[in-house]
């Protein structure tokens, strides 16, 4: 794996204000699931969302296979692919990616903090939000984020996504029923053939679920 060296190029920057728009899309989409949830409580979202995924797949002529849709998902679905596409000596594991993805993120804290939500961190468990009679310095915040990801099943998304791109050298694409597939990792790794994991916001009643390919 990778090691902290260089900044993000200003492309690489350029990708993670894409990836910031993106994930206020993911946002969005998020209350919207909510507010379709309340307002018709009859129909299986879920269901429409799963037939989607399959006519995706079908289009992409590859099969999905499910992730057990707890907090490590993301990272058991990148394990699972990189063992089967890119065998190590040592078998990945999502303890393993969530260190390297929240390692990275701390030795490249400038380039990656300004991607953390609030929202992110309260789902993190961090302490010290805006409402809080004591709130924490921002980076402060952004490291317990950082700890938060590498030592809880907090759910992991586009930033960690980046950083395990980075620190696998290995393109990762998300692809998502409904919504063009979002590539990382696509100019600097163009040799390696990449990863590709779909994002579920409907099928579980967990939230959002990544699954591989």
């Amino acid at each position: 794996m990778a090691d902290a060296g260089k900044k993000l190029s200003r492309q690489q920057r350029r990708q993670m204000n894409k990836q910031a728009r993106e994930q206020e899309r993911i946002d969005s989409i998020r209350a919207e699931v909510e507010r379709e949830n309340l307002e018709n409580p009859s129909v299986d979202h879920g269901a429409v969302e799963s037939e989607a995924m399959q006519r995706l797949c079908h289009e992409l002529r590859v099969d999905l296979h499910e992730i057990t849709p707890d907090g490590h998902c993301l990272y058991n679905a990148i394990a699972d692919q990189m063992n089967t596409r890119y065998p190590a000596q040592e078998l990945y594991t999502y303890a393993m990616l969530r260190k390297a993805a929240a390692n990275y993120m701390r030795q490249h804290a400038d380039e990656f903090m300004p991607f953390i939500s609030d929202y992110d961190e309260q789902a993190a468990g961090v302490p010290g939000g805006s409402e809080s009679s004591s709130p924490a310095d921002p980076k402060s915040k952004y490291l317990a984020y950082c700890d938060a990801m590498e030592t809880t099943a907090a759910w992991g998304g586009q930033p960690e996504i980046m950083a395990l791109s980075k620190v696998l050298y290995t393109p990762i694409h998300i692809v998502q029923a409904g919504m063009p597939v979002v590539k990382i990792g696509d100019d600097e790794f163009r040799e390696r053939a990449p990863l590709l994991i779909s994002y579920h916001v409907k099928m579980y009643g967990l939230g959002e679920v990544c699954a591989r390919y």
